[in-house]
């Protein structure tokens, strides 16, 4: 059981790491489905993602947004502190020929204000941009439902840990209250004489082993309720019940005589989320070849300007002067050297790389199916022969004790035999867990989580 909270704690911090520690009342009840609904509404992570969804939405109309109206005003005021010298000829002012006079041309102060409005005509950039920008919004989602699974699955195992924790407390119970009668009967028949004090001692011995694994088995509850309420996004503080017992999970596994493997990958999240991914770079790659085309877009220009002495460019006395201007604008790249010819050719090559990852994330899916199929199928086998072993160390101990009570058995032998119940109850508990884990891989495997 330690070993299989250890690592039910790594898998449920690994794959949570962010759940939100949300407040619920006290001694809530929740059944496997409701505890993943909870856990879907109350998840850091799929905040996170969901504020990414909303923020790739965002994007399409700032893409979007590029090829509409764009306006934009300026204004300057300038004191010219030094107004710059030209030389003229000195003959021009009547001076000696030969000679320069410094003449300062210009006014102290100058103003300018500028209203200027852009419309784009054509650019292949950004068409394929507004189009990659959906497909950016699409992978999201994609992996916004990436995210919920991985989300399911934790509970999930968290769920079914806390379940056979309990299952192995009540085990434990029952046998601490069958060693307590046995310690009793053991001691009045040692008082009557028909004991040795050795046999009192080897149940008294027996009674403390399983006090102390009675102990370590309501921590291991606790522990195990800990990692439910945390990849649940619950407050850790909180106490929590469960409506599902360990009978609903594991019986119709065992009932279902086989499962159906035939599945179309191409449903599978992972899958998906590389074709998207494959969609992105192949627009990737036709903006890179768009860029061999012209852009073309449209300005208008309308200012007014002014130069005084006044430092008040807003006096009645000042001018100013209005220009403006409408054209278009036209820009067509001619030889870059092959430096766009070099981009595509790698964006090729980065696409055919895509394309193989998805091949083989599309055989690696397969693999997973049959692989957590077999593992399934082993699982069954396993927790049938354990849940037999268990059955049959269980009689061997009843029989025991009622032998060692007729005094025909040991206390040595009987003390051997408890322990061997309880090794068996250990491998069957953890068979339980493996059964219910392998369901869970199998589910996944086939995109049903």
């Amino acid at each position: 059981m330690k070993n299989i909270l250890l690592t039910a704690t790594f898998v449920v911090q690994s794959i949570l790491a962010g759940s939100l520690w949300a407040q619920t009342g006290n001694g809530e009840q929740f059944s496997l489905q409701e505890a993943q609904a909870y856990a879907l509404e109350n998840s850091y992570s799929l905040k996170s993602v969901n504020y990414d969804l909303a923020a790739a939405k965002k994007k399409v109309w700032e893409t979007i947004a590029d090829g509409l109206p764009q306006v934009n005003a300026s204004a300057d005021y300038n004191n010219n502190l030094n107004l710059p010298v030209s030389l003229l000829p000195a003959e021009f002012f009547g001076g000696e020929a030969g000679t320069f006079t410094p003449i300062k041309f210009g006014q102290k102060y100058s103003s300018s204000a500028t209203v200027n409005a852009t419309q784009l005509l054509f650019d292949g950039s950004y068409i394929v941009g507004t189009m990659a920008a959906k497909v950016f919004v699409q992978l999201t989602k994609d992996q916004k439902e990436k995210t919920e699974i991985e989300i399911r699955d934790a509970v999930a195992q968290a769920y079914y840990l806390v379940l056979v924790a309990q299952d192995n407390l009540k085990t434990i119970k029952e046998n601490l209250e069958v060693t307590e009668t046995t310690l009793k009967e053991t001691k009045a028949f040692y008082e009557n004489g028909f004991k040795e004090e050795l046999d009192v001692d080897q149940v008294r011995l027996m009674k403390k082993t399983s006090q102390n694994q009675l102990a370590d088995a309501k921590r291991q509850i606790k522990v195990a309720r800990t990692l439910l309420k945390f990849s649940m996004g619950m407050d850790i503080d909180n106490s929590i019940n469960l409506k599902d017992n360990l009978d609903q999970f594991v019986n119709p596994i065992r009932l279902k005589q086989s499962e159906n493997v035939d599945y179309n990958v191409s449903n599978h999240i992972d899958y998906r989320i590389m074709d998207t991914q494959l969609k992105a770079q192949k627009l990737v790659l036709r903006n890179e070849q768009v860029k061999f085309l012209p852009k073309v877009s449209a300005f208008y220009n309308y200012g007014k300007n002014t130069s005084t002495d006044l430092s008040n460019v807003f006096d009645r006395e000042v001018p100013w002067f209005t220009s403006s201007m409408i054209g278009l604008k036209l820009s067509l790249p001619i030889f870059t050297s092959f430096q766009r010819t070099s981009k595509i050719k790698q964006e090729k090559i980065n696409f055919h790389k895509l394309e193989n990852e998805m091949l083989m994330t599309q055989q690696n899916l397969k693999k997973e199916i049959t692989i957590s199929y077999t593992n399934l199928m082993n699982a069954k086998e396993k927790y049938e022969n354990d849940l037999e072993g268990l059955e049959i160390a269980k009689r061997i101990y009843d029989r025991t004790r009622i032998k060692f009570n007729e005094g025909i058995s040991s206390s040595t032998e009987l003390s051997q035999n408890e322990q061997q119940y309880l090794n068996s109850h250990a491998t069957y508990i953890s068979s339980t867990l493996e059964l219910l884990k392998a369901k869970i891989n199998f589910d996944k495997a086939l995109g049903n989580l």
